[in-house]
């Protein structure tokens, strides 16, 4: 086989490899989301892939590996949505409407909802290091969101930190509970919340802007 054979050969295993290793992450979101962590055995993970426990351990050695290994696909997704806010028309309170959208949506498919529904605490002390930095960067990075507001008038002064908090603690229900069969559309939801929970720190007399508006925000 010539050099240039061998290297198609070798990225075409890699391919194949990473395609099926994200078909055993999206079966054990599942799983896990369904069952509970803690509940949920490998055999279940196998069961929902359609296959068996031993070729799950070509992917990853553990449920805490699979459970970190969502979290981390979760995480690299939020930091991909913040990009998408970074628009120099767009107000502080505008990015906070535009990355909450993001985030809701996030949250309502496998990875999203597995980081959401798990703790920090459910993973090995490695692991949860990590974990915990991504969610700890995430707040910081909503917290300057809020601060730049505050400075460019969209946002009323408030304690940046609280805000974050509350935000993430209000958003997060949305993964929990939400239905898509329900009566109301993720949109519809996405919609609701933005209205009641940003309205509460919108500066009463916020800056013009030539940005469209966050509800019709896609990146």
């Amino acid at each position: 086989m010539t050099k240039p054979a061998k290297a198609k050969a070798r990225s075409d295993n890699t391919a194949k490899y990473e395609r099926r290793r994200m078909e055993v992450l999206q079966a054990a979101a599942r799983t896990f989301n369904r069952l509970g962590f803690h509940i949920a055995t490998l055999d279940d993970v196998a069961s929902e892939l359609g296959g068996t426990k031993p070729a799950i351990y070509y992917y990853a050695k553990s449920k805490d590996e699979l459970l970190a290994d969502c979290g981390t696909l979760a995480l690299d997704a939020f930091d991909t949505a913040l990009d998408k806010t970074v628009t120099p028309e767009h107000t502080g309170l505008e990015r906070l409407a535009t990355f909450f959208r993001f985030y809701t949506e996030i949250i309502c498919q496998d990875f999203g909802r597995c980081l959401v529904l798990t703790e920090p605490r459910d993973l090995a002390p490695e692991s949860r290091k990590i974990n915990l930095a991504g969610r700890r960067d995430l707040n910081l990075a909503i917290r300057t969101i809020v601060a730049e507001g505050i400075r460019d008038g969209s946002i009323r002064p408030c304690n940046e930190r609280a805000v974050a908090n509350a935000l993430f603690d209000a958003f997060n229900g949305i993964g929990r509970w939400f239905n898509p069969k329900g009566p109301a559309t993720l949109d519809e939801t996405i919609d609701q919340y933005l209205e009641i929970f940003l309205s509460g720190i919108a500066a009463s007399d916020p800056p013009p802007t030539k940005s469209p508006s966050p509800q019709n925000a896609r990146g």
